[in-house]
C-alpha cells in the first residue's frame, strides 16, 4: 500500500478518526478502481443467434416458455450499482441432459466456482427425476447469499436453441 499523505507543514499532526477514515477510503478507491473498471467493462458473451445485451428495462425474463423443442437458458447480469446499464450475456445453459453441465454452469456463472461433487450429483438427479427444473436450480444458486454478495442483478431468458 502506498503511504498516505500526512498533514501539510504547520498543521496539527494529530488526524481525527474521521479524516483518517476518509483518507483510507480515498486510497482504497484509488487502488481498486482499475480492477473494478475492468470487471464492469468486460464485454458480454457473443454467440450467434443470441442478443449480447438486454435493455435495462427489459422484462422478457418474466414471459413463461411456451415453445416446443430444445431450449436453453440465457443468463444476463449487470452490477446493481448502475440500474441504467443494459444486462450483458454471461452464459448459455442448455435445458437438456446431462444436467450436471447445467449445475456446473450455474455455479460458475453465479459463484465463480464449481459445486462440490455431492451437490452436483444431487441437483442433477433431482432434475432428472423431475423434482427440480434447470430454472429452479439457476434461480436457487442466483438467490444464494454467496451470489447476492457479488452485487449483480440477474435476468434469465428461456429461449429456443438457435
Amino acid at each position: 500500500m502506498t503511504e498516505l499523505p500526512g498533514p501539510a507543514q504547520g498543521e496539527n499532526s494529530a488526524l481525527s478518526f474521521a479524516e483518517l477514515g476518509l483518507r483510507l477510503r480515498v486510497e482504497l478507491f484509488r487502488l481498486l478502481s482499475p480492477v473494478a473498471a475492468s470487471w464492469v467493462a468486460a464485454p458480454p458473451l457473443v454467440m450467434e443467434g443470441r442478443p449480447p445485451r438486454l435493455p435495462a428495462a427489459d422484462t422478457a425474463h418474466e414471459v413463461p416458455w411456451t415453445g416446443r423443442g430444445p431450449r436453453e437458458w440465457r443468463i444476463y447480469t449487470r452490477r446493481q450499482i448502475d440500474p441504467r446499464k443494459p444486462f450483458s450475456l454471461r452464459a448459455v445453459v442448455p435445458d437438456a441432459p446431462p444436467y450436471d453441465r447445467a449445475v456446473d454452469a450455474a455455479f460458475l456463472t453465479f459463484l465463480n466456482r464449481l459445486p462440490d461433487p455431492a451437490g452436483r450429483a444431487d441437483y442433477a438427479r433431482s432434475i432428472e427425476r423431475g423434482a427440480l427444473s434447470v430454472e429452479v436450480v439457476l434461480r436457487a444458486v442466483a438467490a444464494s447469499a454467496e451470489a447476492r454478495a457479488r452485487g449483480e442483478e440477474v435476468r434469465l431468458v428461456c429461449a429456443a436453441i438457435p
